[in-house]
């Protein structure tokens, strides 16, 4: 991507397909994204026979671009989890696709991660981010509640951890455990591979801007512009009360809103 001014600099925003599921109809879902108006697309955990061939994948994409993809990982992992994850990453570079999100392991309740697991899991991600970077794809850590990583001193210890590993910062579960998405992405602007968006209110994830927990989308992306972020900024609605089409027109009003749009430059667009 040409480098650019923070103040003409045009921030990048895809839509996650998590919303219709992991093995969803790809067709109906990806027309529904771009009918909602958005042109970039997170390929969110579905499986590599279920994506199918790359011509046919490219035939439901249309003209949608493949900007991220995601997926799980355990702590501890194994040899075969890691071999999945490099085959999609293979595949996922094959359309384009910049980052890698990963998530996992399972937080036990009763105790928090031992010195173990976090050097376990950042094995695990650094093997992969070391595997990606020939093929041209980041491998970005996503910190969430009840995984292994959850705050800022997890993070830290992530970070310590690996040299190419990314973090897919989330702004609501920075909210949900008490911290600040802001400040997270001006700490660790360095290690930033891309971002995910959306809100939180009465025990589920909302719309943005339907949220309660005080998250300043504005705020948000102004840092982000400031930055001249390059990276994208998904917006991830893991669930909603109304249709996943419906909710995918909703956050797309609300960034207008905010004066930006799910729209690419030409540059950015497959």
């Amino acid at each position: 991507m040409p480098s650019r001014t923070a103040s003409s600099h045009a921030l990048r925003f895809a839509y996650s397909t998590i919303n219709w599921g992991t093995k969803p109809d790809l067709a109906a879902t990806f027309k529904e994204i771009r009918q909602a108006g958005w042109q970039a697309v997170e390929l969110f955990d579905h499986p590599l026979d279920w994506l199918g061939t790359p011509a046919y994948l490219t035939r439901q994409l249309g003209k949608l671009r493949a900007a991220t993809s995601f997926g799980s990982v355990d702590v501890p992992s194994s040899a075969e989890q890691l071999t999945i994850h490099k085959r999609r990453m293979e595949y996922a570079a094959l359309f384009g696709v910049e980052m890698y999100g990963l998530v996992g392991g399972g937080r036990l309740r009763t105790r928090p991660p031992s010195a173990e697991e976090y050097k376990n899991l950042a094995a695990s991600c650094e093997e992969l981010a070391k595997f990606g970077k020939p093929l041209g794809v980041g491998v970005a850590y996503h910190p969430h509640t009840g995984c292994t990583i959850e705050t800022e001193a997890e993070i830290d210890i992530l970070m310590n951890e690996t040299q190419q590993t990314l973090l897919c910062l989330d702004a609501s579960h920075i909210g949900l455990v008490g911290e600040d998405p802001v400040a997270h992405l001006r700490k660790y602007s360095r290690r930033t591979g891309y971002v995910h968006l959306k809100d939180w209110a009465a025990g589920k994830f909302v719309e943005m801007g339907q949220g309660t927990i005080g998250l300043d989308f504005a705020a948000i992306l102004g840092e982000l512009k400031a930055q001249a972020f390059p990276g994208w900024v998904v917006i991830e609605q893991s669930r909603s009360d109304v249709s996943p089409s419906a909710s995918a027109k909703l956050n797309a009003k609300y960034l207008k809103k905010l004066g930006y749009s799910p729209a690419l430059a030409e540059e950015d667009r497959p």
